[in-house]
């Protein structure tokens, strides 16, 4: 239950996020997740681990984070972005997210995020800005059930993330997604932690001259206006990208080599906008930025693969990580995976 005293009075039972078998673990002044890199997760057609699911993980890290500093008063999440250096391989070794607080003053708390390889390389960095929420009669429930709910492993996905959350293709680079009881918060409204998989859905969705086969995301920024409440939540991506290097479409002749080599598309940046269908209520603004499509990786390379792109690396910690989100624009609250009003 939710009301005016006491938001998030217990923790998830049977949400989507569950199913992503997130765990999460304290250490030190850290909160650090481990998501398992399964094929479900995979971005269509390749086999990169979607940007969408390295958001969860954010949005469940920083969102514990978010519980922990502000509590007894409920965090409201109002921006979460998601970066990262290089595609990772859905299938293989797990990502690390590790959470850390950047500045945790009386009306704002800065935290980031560091996805690490099994290796300790450095494959992306998050951040997220999360406010108390304006209505002081909202309150957390005491103890610590909402780190305790997300320690240990709580299911397992048994088909691809968007056919399990239902998107649906409405028109190139428009994709709906359903509101139903297994990914909504305590207060009834859509998982925050979700919203980035029919975002990235709408922009793949894109025609193939902006959005080639193999496309993948590299960044996603995400603004938290309003929940969205009875749903369908409606993703539409836009932008005026598309081409390959040098011009020519995605799929054309390398422009300065007699064609020696087939263009690859460069990748583009959008704007993605997601609506309430039921109210057509702006909800959640993002910009997005692609990877451009290649080449599938081959067999046997992975997150820890040498042989992969090099990045910056970090010590490897605790292999146990992830925790429940929160989210929330303007009037909208949050405790872990939980959207509340301030009314």
């Amino acid at each position: 239950m939710v009301s005016r005293g006491t938001a998030g009075a217990g923790p998830e039972t049977s949400n989507v996020i569950g199913e992503l078998a997130l765990t999460v673990e304290e250490v030190g002044d850290e909160l650090h997740g481990l998501l398992p890199a399964v094929p479900e997760l995979a971005v269509p057609g390749t086999p990169w681990l979607r940007a969408s699911a390295l958001a969860a993980l954010a949005d469940v890290v920083l969102g514990l984070l978010g519980v922990r500093e502000i509590a007894p008063q409920v965090p409201v999440t109002l921006a979460l972005d998601v970066h990262l250096f290089q595609e990772i391989p859905a299938g293989g070794q797990p990502v690390r997210g590790i959470g850390r607080t950047v500045k945790s003053g009386r009306t704002v708390l800065v935290s980031a995020i560091d996805f690490v390889g099994e290796d300790g390389r450095l494959l992306g960095i998050g951040s997220s800005i999360f406010v108390p929420a304006p209505d002081p009669a909202l309150r957390m429930p005491p103890g610590g059930w909402a780190l305790d709910s997300m320690r240990h492993i709580r299911g397992r996905l048994r088909e691809p993330i968007a056919t399990r959350l239902r998107c649906e293709p409405v028109a190139p680079g428009v994709v709906s997604m359903r509101v139903g009881p297994d990914m909504s918060n305590a207060a009834g409204t859509l998982n925050g932690g979700l919203v980035p998989v029919v975002m990235e859905e709408a922009l793949l969705s894109l025609p193939p001259q902006v959005s080639p086969p193999g496309t993948t995301l590299a960044s996603l920024g995400i603004r938290y206006l309003r929940p969205v409440r009875r749903g369908p939540a409606v993703a539409t991506a836009s932008t005026a990208g598309g081409q390959a290097a040098g011009g020519q479409a995605a799929g054309g002749e390398t422009e300065g080599t007699g064609g020696s080599r087939p263009a690859v598309a460069r990748g583009v940046v959008a704007t993605i906008e997601v609506r309430d269908a039921a109210t057509d209520v702006l909800a959640i603004l993002a910009t997005a930025r692609t990877f451009p499509a290649r080449p599938q990786l081959p067999a046997g390379r992975g997150v820890s693969d040498p042989s992969s792109e090099s990045s910056p690396s970090l010590p490897a910690g605790p292999a146990v990580h992830a925790g429940p989100a929160v989210h929330a624009g303007p009037s909208v609250h949050a405790g872990p995976s939980v959207h509340v009003d301030g009314e």
